[in-house]
Parts: structure tokens; C-alpha cells; sequence
């Protein structure tokens, strides 16, 4: 093998998670999100924090949005594009009465194509598996979590998984490579032709 051979590609990724949004409305005290970033085997971290926790944030004007803005800057290395990277989000909800609840579950692929992509996710929460389940849920307002949120990015085990929507996630993402297209990867975006 010459060494000057690419055996490796390079994957940048930089972005943040924009905001909520609950169609309903947002009646808790204040929001907060936590992230882990999920890759698979053949993928290494190089630089960048694979977890994080943002601040409390309240919603503003519109009571159907709460602002984040909570970065994520990520680079890996990998010898191939199985288990691309994805952004794990748990949304949670802190109040004085019930303390930290939960108020829902997002994945989101990070963008496979270079340029920057912006990406809307439901958040989506665990039902309870009985009828008094339900009913405990919906006077105290706790919901049934995940152990290992970790569990939806890898999609083997979700098909027992009752769960119900409850809102959505905005991200926006930046992705730039080095050598992926030197080893026979094209990520380029398509080109749209506009037709008169």
C-alpha cells in the first residue's frame, strides 16, 4: 500500500438546534433539550462534544415556540458512510410543582450531503403500556422514558414502541468533507434545473 493512499474520509459537522415548537402550547416553566450524538462502528469522534445540555428557555411572544439555539460542532473520520451520524434530542420540561418531565423524543440525521440543511423532527413521547398508566400520566403530567434514548437511532427495537406526537425540533446543520468523493462517495447536493 502507497502512503499516500486514502483509506480514511474526514466529516464535519456544524449547526444548532434551532428551537421547539408545541402546537398546543407550552405551559411549563421553562424548556431545556439534552443531545447525544449516535455513529456507528466504523466511525470515530476526532473532535467536538457527543452530549450536551442546553439552558433553561422560556417561550416568548408566540407561547408555541421556545428558542434554543443550542450549538453542535462535530468532526469525525470513518472508512465508510454506515451508521452516519444522528442527533438523539430529549426535550424536557422543568416546573416547580412536578420537577423534570418529559415532553418528548427527536431523531435527526445529520446532513449526508454537503452545504448547509435545516431539518423540522417530531418529537415524538412514550405512551403508557395500561388504561391507569394513562390516567396517572395525565393528572400528574409524567410520562413514561426511555432508559437508553440512544435505542431510536438504531430502529432494531422500537416496532414494540407505543408512542404519540407531541410537537417538533428545528435544526439546521452544516456539513463539510474531505476526501469522501476521493473514495467513490458522491455527496454533493442534487442540481435542480428550473424549468420556464
Amino acid at each position: 500500500m502507497k502512503s499516500t493512499e486514502i483509506t480514511k474520509f474526514l466529516v464535519s459537522f456544524s449547526g444548532q438546534i434551532e428551537h421547539v415548537t408545541f402546537p398546543s402550547g407550552i405551559f411549563d416553566e421553562y424548556l431545556y433539550i439534552q443531545y447525544e450524538v449516535v455513529w456507528g462502528p466504523d466511525w470515530e469522534p476526532i473532535t467536538g462534544l457527543p452530549s450536551g445540555t442546553s439552558q433553561l428557555s422560556r417561550p416568548g411572544i408566540n407561547p408555541e415556540r421556545v428558542v434554543i439555539n443550542m450549538p453542535i460542532e462535530m468532526t469525525f473520520g470513518s472508512t465508510n458512510v454506515y451508521g452516519w451520524p444522528q442527533l438523539v434530542i430529549t426535550v424536557k420540561a422543568r416546573n416547580f410543582i412536578t420537577g423534570d418531565t418529559l415532553r418528548g423524543y427527536a431523531v435527526v440525521l445529520l446532513p449526508p450531503t454537503a452545504g448547509r440543511r435545516c431539518v423540522t423532527s417530531p418529537l415524538l413521547r412514550p405512551k403508557p403500556a395500561t388504561v391507569l398508566g394513562e390516567w396517572v400520566a395525565w393528572l400528574t403530567g409524567r410520562y413514561p422514558e426511555l432508559n437508553d434514548p440512544k435505542m431510536l437511532a438504531d430502529g432494531k427495537d422500537n416496532y414494540m414502541l407505543r408512542t404519540q406526537s407531541s410537537g417538533t425540533v428545528t435544526v439546521s446543520a452544516t456539513m463539510v468533507s474531505k476526501d469522501l468523493r476521493k473514495l467513490g462517495y458522491d455527496n454533493e447536493p442534487p442540481a435542480y434545473t428550473k424549468y420556464s
